[in-house]
């Protein structure tokens, strides 16, 4: 059987004890924050970021992963014998795929397989989890990419986001949605579709009315077909957990994995944000 080393960046907002015991290898995207650029996850965390953000009211910037650093993490596991699989953030929301491709160019390796995943936090920590999955059953590394590759278009997210200032200077909230939003202290609900930020109902109001639209929208998904595997990522206090997690066990999945958002998302979503990601079923066809 074939060595597969499993790499993905730190967008995929995985538990670190998670990927210690599953073997999978994190490399951590780079945060520019009034001139110190940090690396996500190890020079400082979200928790860290986000309160000196709210200190300094300067926005932190992420920052993609050049081709030096798939260099690096490539040659590490080639010249051990592995074949590569890098399963990394959204193409449209960073410019480290691209960086993955022109690495894997320049070293002129065939072994090293690039999955795209069209998302990020949840959704990326999602297709890692699968990825496992099927180098547990032993298929080589080509065979992994192209299921995984299959899957993309069948993740679904969803985000609510409760710092609206951050989410607006990022572009990512029309004026009169933030406007409104901030007068009545609403919360909006995201997706991503095809790696595009997309509101998806206007901003609601009190968190339990925002967390269980959220679900809804989940139910109305899945219809009668049992969830798989629910990842879900946040940014919130233990309260706010807690009422989180009662939606969740009415959905009953069969496997469900919980972590906290990463600095990159974070950045962008501040306190208060919570994300969810499961697989679309294949619905029956007639």
């Amino acid at each position: 059987m074939d060595k597969i080393v499993i790499l993905t960046d730190s967008t995929a907002d995985l538990p670190i004890e998670f990927t210690v015991k599953e073997d999978v290898q994190v490399i951590p995207l780079f945060i520019r924050f009034e001139d110190v650029v940090y690396r996500d996850g190890v020079d400082i965390s979200t928790q860290d970021l986000i309160q000196k953000m709210k200190e300094s009211k300067e926005i932190a910037r992420s920052m993609g992963l050049r081709a030096g650093d798939f260099h690096i993490a490539y040659n590490k596991y080639i010249r051990r014998g592995y074949d590569v699989l890098y399963v990394g953030i959204g193409s449209n929301l960073s410019s480290s795929i691209q960086s993955a491709l022109i690495a894997k160019q320049e070293l002129g390796k065939t072994n090293v397989y690039i999955v795209d995943s069209k998302t990020t936090s949840a959704g990326l920590g999602l297709l890692v989890k699968k990825a496992i999955e099927l180098r547990k059953e032993g298929l080589p590394a080509l065979e992994i990419k192209n299921r995984l590759d299959h899957m993309v278009p069948r993740i679904k997210t969803y985000y609510m986001i409760s710092d609206l200032e951050l989410l607006y200077q990022g572009f990512r909230l029309k004026k009169l949605q933030y406007q409104l939003g901030k007068l009545l202290n609403m919360k909006p609900l995201i997706t991503l579709v095809n790696d595009q930020v997309t509101t998806i109902s206007r901003p609601l109001g009190k968190l339990d009315k925002t967390i269980h639209a959220m679900f809804k929208y989940v139910k109305k998904d899945v219809k009668h077909h049992p969830i798989e595997d629910l990842v879900v990522t946040h940014s919130v206090n233990p309260t706010c957990l807690s009422k989180l997690e009662k939606e969740m066990n009415l959905l009953n999945p069969s496997s469900l994995m919980i972590s906290t958002i990463g600095c990159v998302l974070g950045c962008q979503v501040g306190e208060g944000a919570i994300g969810i990601a499961y697989l679309e079923p294949k619905h029956d066809t007639k």
